[in-house]
């Protein structure tokens, strides 16, 4: 590969890369997963400088740190709803009233 050739390779890289992190920002995560299937496909045949790698890797730090922070988010809030459907359950019992069939979160469980 030309030097010229590398230069903009690696500016492909580092442009996805950041591409992906701005998209974890926003939670937009189909376009993270693009993101990063493109710079695999970027990756495939060539090989990547060890200064390269470790910038990408910090950048791919910051990513998966947003993902476990959406995961843990998600998770808080799935538990949210479980608490306040359980307190619906008590209520609806306490009133003599039964449940009405399969909620939508019974049906997504």
């Amino acid at each position: 590969m030309s030097k010229s050739n590398a230069i903009v390779w690696e500016q492909n890289l580092r442009t996805l890369t950041m591409q992906a992190g701005q998209a974890a920002e926003l939670g937009q995560w189909d376009q993270v997963e693009a993101c990063y299937a493109l710079r695999e496909e970027h990756l495939l045949d060539h090989p990547m400088l060890p200064a390269l790698a470790m910038d990408l890797s910090v950048c791919d730090q910051a990513v998966t740190a947003r993902i476990v922070n959406a995961r843990l988010a998600i998770q808080t809030q799935l538990i949210e709803t479980s608490k306040i459907r359980q307190n619906l359950q008590g209520v609806r019992s306490w009133q003599g009233q039964s449940e009405m069939g399969p909620t939508l979160m019974d049906q997504l469980a």
